[in-house]
């Protein structure tokens, strides 16, 4: 739920409830390397900005249900959001996480994941209040990890990858660079490792306040 502009010095903080797919792993016949359960879910996130320049933005990603991003925004094209000038904008994002967790489901289990994504995103401001934007972006997901304690599973190891995730994304935003509200629907598709490809549809909506 990144849109082409950069905030243009300042600071920006936004709330966000969206759509995401989610995999689960299945210890069906004892086994660690089955099939992920795939579905969709709801997730929120805290999304913070800070524009260190006039068109690049330093941000940090936190959801709920996944691994946190660091990473940069570059706008390419068009003015930052605190000058809001009519026509088209574009810029690119990278960004990466790492994360640890412990949790228990069946089993007792110790996983760590990596993510990076990237992706680049195109907008056409319409006047002050008003955008339209579009994007596509490619992610990679690796969790692996072990199984605690004696479980008689064919392995204590957990090794799961998804590369080169693509989505698409459209959106719109409504407000000004004090305070706006994004809505946004999306697809993926994501393919796991020892899992079929699957395509997901999603829809997002965000509160964003800055400085």
């Amino acid at each position: 739920m990144i849109n082409p502009e950069a905030i243009g010095g300042g600071f920006e903080l936004e709330y966000r409830e969206m759509g995401f797919s989610s995999g689960v792993l299945d210890f069906t016949d004892n086994s660690t390397s089955n099939p992920l359960l795939m579905g969709t879910s709801k997730d929120k996130e805290l999304y913070t900005g800070f524009g260190v320049s006039r068109s690049v933005d330093l941000f940090v990603r936190v959801p709920e249900e996944s691994s946190s991003l660091i990473g940069l925004k570059v706008q390419l094209l068009g003015n930052p959001n605190k000058e809001a000038a009519e026509g088209h904008n574009l810029a690119f994002t990278l960004g990466m996480g790492s994360e640890r967790d412990t949790f228990n489901q069946i089993f007792s289990i110790d996983l760590k994941s990596d993510v990076t994504d990237y992706s680049v995103i195109h907008g056409y401001r319409f006047s002050p209040i008003l955008m339209v934007y579009e994007g596509i972006s490619v992610s990679n997901y690796h969790f692996q990890g072990s199984v605690q304690g004696t479980t008689g599973l064919n392995s204590n190891e957990i090794d799961y990858s998804a590369k080169n995730i693509l989505g698409g994304h459209a959106g719109v935003v409504l407000g000004s660079s004090s305070f706006k509200i994004k809505l946004e629907v999306a697809v993926q598709k994501i393919e796991w490792t020892n899992t079929q490809s699957k395509l997901f549809q999603h829809f997002g909506v965000a509160l964003s306040a800055g400085w």
